[in-house]
């Protein structure tokens, strides 16, 4: 720096030029620097937004279709002839055979049968529960209501998308639900849908719990902080960094929440930002030889 400032006297014309050029450029390069990183901010912004939101809507769309599907295969297990039987005769150990039978074939985490009166007389879940009320009467009597139902609900610490048919003799003999878990499997299945991190999570009296998410450790609670005070796009610190979040409803009180780092969408940005840089600092070193190569008059 001393020897630049020896070859420019500031206070001949060459001096004052250089000043004046250099000063102008590095206003012109500072301001494009300024308004680069607030557009590029910006831009990343609203594109993990967007990608959120059709993550969100993806999975919503998944768990539907998913939903549809366990009310088809609920239809077609409750014509079985053998679970037709076991449950006119009231026979309790042949009806949890039965559904213990049909639970590993067509896949699903639990199999109830429930009395008209709502009561359960199978449970491959809780088998205790035998002889209890039905937990979810309102999911009953919507099912009494439609003819069928199907909803994401909490149960037994849990998640699970439920289906509700009637066992017909030709008459409703006993109620037959089934269901999937959205447990840490569920998470990840979506997680490699999606390439994010998925989460559900339930409003509690307490606040927020996470059930299942691709989240481990301490990052849990982060999220389930941060989902606190806002169901809309937040960006929150999640293992000390920003994360970019996104919550769909999926049932009553449950939620699904897709998230990514904000780093890995401004990754694109960042190097932009450095070419700039770059170019600038070049331009820059012109310029101040171009006006140093200049005869002073």
């Amino acid at each position: 720096m001393a020897r630049l400032v020896r070859v420019v006297d500031f206070r001949s014309f060459r001096g004052r030029l250089v000043a004046v050029v250099v000063g102008l450029f590095v206003a012109v390069l500072a301001a494009c620097f300024l308004v680069v990183a607030a557009a590029a901010r910006a831009s990343a912004r609203n594109e993990i937004k967007g990608e959120l939101r059709l993550a969100g809507t993806l999975v919503v769309r998944q768990l539907e279709s998913r939903g549809q599907q366990l009310v088809a295969a609920a239809r077609l297990l409750s014509d079985d002839i053998a679970l037709k039987t076991a449950a006119a005769a009231a026979d309790q150990e042949s009806t949890r055979s039965v559904l213990a039978s049909h639970r590993e074939r067509i896949g699903v985490a639990v199999l109830m049968l429930v009395s008209p009166e709502g009561t359960v007389a199978a449970d491959t879940l809780q088998p205790a529960r035998l002889g209890t009320a039905f937990p979810l009467s309102p999911l009953l009597d919507e099912a009494e209501r439609a003819g069928a139902a199907s909803r994401i609900v909490a149960m037994g610490g849990g998640l699970y998308r439920l289906a509700f048919v009637p066992v017909r003799a030709p008459d409703p003999i006993a109620w037959l639900c089934a269901g999937f878990a959205l447990d840490a499997r569920s998470a990840d299945d979506f997680r490699r849908l999606t390439g994010l991190h998925v989460s559900f999570v339930r409003r509690a009296e307490s606040g927020f719990v996470v059930h299942a998410s691709t989240l481990e450790g301490a990052e849990r609670d982060d999220l389930r902080r941060g989902v606190v005070g806002s169901l809309t796009d937040e960006v929150i610190q999640i293992g000390g960094h920003p994360h970019a979040i996104h919550a769909e409803p999926i049932g009553d009180e449950v939620l699904v929440v897709v998230q990514r780092p904000l780093a890995e969408t401004l990754q694109p940005y960042n190097r932009l930002v450095v070419i700039l840089f770059a170019a600038g600092g070049a331009g820059l070193l012109l310029a101040l030889a171009g006006t140093l190569s200049l005869k002073s008059k």
